[in-house]
């Protein structure tokens, strides 16, 4: 019994200093992944003021800003805006996040380089906004691996190159929202298809035709704007699509008007700017939710039907049409 005793007080002496020892948080793996991931995170961002609550003396990182946890305690958001003390790239650390599902870098004027193949890692990520920066260089194809994507903001950047065929092939991406940036070539075939709610790709310097798609889907926006597309975009409008927006301005777009028939849940239509002919359909009379309507500066021709959905707008969406062969639509507009 004596010898049992001997050997059990120093070994248990040994576990309890080892406990001693041991720093008063500890983490399952995930969890200092976590840690050690956003501590890099901010030492690669210049260890801006923004980020002060984010400190190894302060281990508990769900209750730091910018930073939110599921139940199970892993970060499954981070979000940092509106901030000027943040500068550098976008952090490669931020790949260590494996359970992230949200990653919102917006109004950051500090941060630049090209977007990190390394987001790919993330194969949670559902929703992806890197917006109002100064990132640049082309979108990588390799962002078509997170198939968990929903909705996708890389707007207002200075991107260059052309749009990811791939992204067409996210089975759960339901919102893309490219805008000013420096995109160039055409829209890739079966962007514009039905498992999109919204498509933004406005202010950039896209070129061709829009990828025809005749399904009946449930995209409800389209803002293509301010680029130069061509071609005939009237299958945007079948009767059976609940689209809402669309705005076409500022391209080069040449297709007929007259016999369109909009869907009834318009409230939101720009075609101005383009070289669309005909005349203004009758169907714009059932547009009832219809808030906001520009067709001006195109080759549309009168005679304006007399109706009221039509007119209850007032003239000025009329204007500065160049009509070819019949009355002049603004002259009929002043008629009636």
């Amino acid at each position: 019994m004596a010898s049992t005793t001997s050997t059990f007080l120093p070994l248990f002496f040994a576990v309890l200093l080892v406990a001693l020892a041991s720093p008063a948080h500890s983490f399952p793996a995930g969890k200092q992944g976590d840690l050690q991931a956003l501590l890099r995170v901010k030492q690669s961002l210049g260890n801006p003021a923004t980020l002060k609550t984010w400190s190894a003396e302060s281990p508990d990182y769900c209750k730091w800003d910018h930073v939110r946890c599921d139940d199970a305690g892993r970060v499954n958001n981070v979000f940092i805006d509106g901030e000027d003390d943040v500068h550098g790239q976008i952090p490669s650390a931020i790949a260590g996040l494996t359970a992230l599902m949200s990653l919102s870098l917006f109004r950051l004027p500090g941060l630049q380089g090209s977007i990190p193949t390394c987001l790919t890692t993330l194969s949670n990520l559902q929703f992806l906004t890197i917006s109002h920066t100064n990132v640049s260089g082309p979108i990588p194809e390799s962002l078509a691996r997170l198939h968990s994507l929903d909705s996708v903001d890389l707007s207002n950047n200075k991107l260059t190159g052309s749009i990811p065929s791939s992204f067409a092939d996210l089975p759960n991406l339901r919102s893309l929202d490219l805008r000013r940036n420096q995109l160039t070539g055409s829209i890739p075939a079966s962007l514009v298809q039905g498992q999109f709610r919204s498509l933004i790709l406005s202010y950039n310097q896209l070129t061709g035709p829009i990828p025809r798609d005749d399904a009946q889907d449930e995209i409800n926006t389209v803002d293509l704007s301010h680029n130069q597309l061509t071609g005939d975009a009237s299958f945007l409008f079948s009767e059976g699509r609940p689209i809402g927006k669309v705005d076409l301005s500022y391209n080069n777009l040449d297709f007929d008007l007259s016999k369109l028939v909009f869907p009834k849940d318009l409230t939101y239509l720009d075609l101005s700017h383009n070289h669309i002919r005909g005349t203004v359909p009758k169907s714009l009379e059932a547009l009832t939710t219809l808030q906001t309507l520009d067709l001006s500066y195109n080759q549309l021709c009168g005679p304006l039907p007399r109706l009221h959905g039509v007119m209850r707008h007032g003239c000025k969406p009329y204007e500065h049409n160049q009509c070819h062969s019949g009355a002049p639509l603004e002259g009929s507009c002043h008629q009636l």
